[in-house]
């Protein structure tokens, strides 16, 4: 860190009023700070209570779906006739495994590309 110091920048704040600690402006500040407090946590607790019961009436049709396709899905994806290189290679001979696969891919990828 430097010791050095923007003269004007440092004018600026030299000639700011300085606010006492038991004024009206903190209070007003504290109390506004404490209005949105309140407000955001009702937001919340509302939005919680609002989506809660869609969440649960959709979760039924959710599992359904995801159910059919792991029944739908094939158990490999290229048949190995090596049972220890099919066990081996298990983890990423599937559908999950290659959608892992891509999506780890496709993530590295944008974290080369935007970072």
């Amino acid at each position: 860190m430097t010791d050095d110091r923007d003269p004007g920048l440092q004018a600026l704040f030299d000639a700011a009023p300085r606010a006492a600690g038991n004024s009206d402006f903190v209070a007003r500040v504290m109390a506004d700070i404490d209005s949105m407090r309140r407000r955001t946590v009702a937001g919340w607790a509302v939005a919680i209570l609002v989506l809660a019961p869609v969440a649960w009436w959709l979760s039924a049709p959710v599992m359904g779906a995801v159910n059919l396709a792991t029944r739908l899905m094939p158990e490999s994806l290229v048949t190995i006739e090596s049972a220890w290189m099919e066990q081996l290679l298990a983890p990423i001979n599937s559908f999950a495994g290659a959608a892992g696969m891509i999506f780890l891919g496709v993530w590295w990828f944008y974290r080369k590309i935007f970072r």
